[in-house]
């Protein structure tokens, strides 16, 4: 058979209207993509420039000043040009914080000489106290002066109380810290009182000499007092689980914030460590006060004192066990009840017997 191609015709091809061009716009030129702000790579960036720039500052030490001024010294000067760069810029998210910071001292240090160690930057300018209270915690002691040791604090001031052990000895030699020492042990939280009566600083971070804690994660502390809160408590809520599993003292800590109409604090209080203050809030609370947490809070409560819990820090499980403070019944939680039962005494003084729960069913005043 053969084969028969079949002839395909070729169809004229389709006539398009021609465009007008004589009115058309031009091709806008494309904006350039910017980096994204958000990621920590473009505020390291950043970060490092604006240190190197602030040690060619006028006034800023040179090489020899600051290899000769003692380390604290230069510490506080790199916070300064930290502390200004940080509150001009506006929008460093917090995730890049401490990347920004390292890299600061990082451009810092390599114009003008000498090196970070290991240092940690805070958002203020304002003087910082760490108030520790020490007993017996010889073994703790080394870490807790090494993350110390990386603020750019003002002032250290332990107050040492009824050790038997190195304690006083150590802070002496390892640091330049004020030592107020009692051969007696003096009480729970007496040294805080102590200690924030003595401090000159501004702001006043209370730590206690149990355990240290991370130099980043006192930051948060910091920074919010210079934002305006007058104190700023730890936030122990993802630690205490469900409500049905919460032992009674954790309990009584709610009571006394819900019975002042601050429900959002949930357990929060000045019982837990860290937390933070202004020296300024202190004195209107009363340094003697201090010596009984729930009954400061509830009277920075009533003089409506902006407090908060900015961050949260572990404390339930690095708390050191002791004789006191193990089992239901313990000494401690005792101690701690009667605290809040004195605290709820001063909520009625100031809110009267109900509180902040209103009677507007009963017609009392026809009994």
């Amino acid at each position: 058979m053969l084969n028969r191609k079949t002839r395909q015709r070729k169809r004229p091809a389709a006539k398009w209207p021609q465009r007008n061009t004589k009115h058309r716009r031009p091709l806008r030129a494309r904006k350039p993509i910017r980096p994204s702000t958000s990621g920590a790579g473009y505020w390291t960036k950043k970060a490092y420039i604006a240190g190197n720039l602030a040690a060619s500052a006028p006034g800023a030490p040179l090489a020899g000043e600051m290899a000769t001024s003692a380390i604290s010294d230069s510490h506080k000067q790199v916070n300064e040009h930290w502390s200004r760069w940080y509150h001009s810029v506006k929008r460093l998210p917090k995730s890049a914080y401490h990347a920004a910071a390292s890299k600061f001292m990082e451009g810092y240090f390599q114009r003008s000489g000498g090196h970070s160690g290991n240092r940690v930057l805070v958002p203020t300018n304002r003087s910082i106290a760490a108030i520790v209270t020490v007993m017996n915690e010889k073994d703790t002691i080394p870490s807790v002066l090494e993350q110390l040791h990386r603020l750019p604090l003002h002032e250290m001031i332990f107050v040492v109380n009824g050790s038997t052990d190195e304690s006083f000895e150590m802070i002496r030699n390892q640091s330049r810290a004020m030592i107020v020492h009692y051969h007696e042990p003096l009480g729970h939280d007496v040294g805080r009182a102590i200690g924030a009566k003595l401090a000159e600083s501004e702001i006043l971070l209370f730590l206690d000499g149990d355990f240290p804690v991370f130099a980043e994660h006192l930051v948060p502390f910091i920074e919010a007092i210079e934002q305006g809160l007058d104190i700023a408590l730890n936030n122990i809520t993802p630690y205490i689980g469900l409500f049905s599993h919460r032992d009674y003292v954790t309990t009584v800590k709610e009571f006394v914030n819900r019975s002042m109409a601050r429900a959002e604090l949930g357990a929060n209080s000045l019982t837990a460590i860290p937390h933070a203050m202004k020296k300024l809030a202190a004195e209107q609370i009363g340094y003697s006060n201090l010596a009984v947490p729930p009954k400061a809070q509830v009277i920075a409560m009533a003089k409506g004192l902006k407090i908060g819990s900015p961050t949260s820090v572990d404390v339930m499980t690095r708390n050191r066990i002791r004789a006191r403070n193990v089992g239901l019944n313990n000494a401690v939680s005792h101690m701690i009840l009667g605290d809040h039962v004195e605290a709820i005494r001063s909520a009625m003084d100031f809110k009267g017997s109900r509180l902040s729960f209103p009677d507007p069913i009963r017609r009392r005043q026809l009994t």
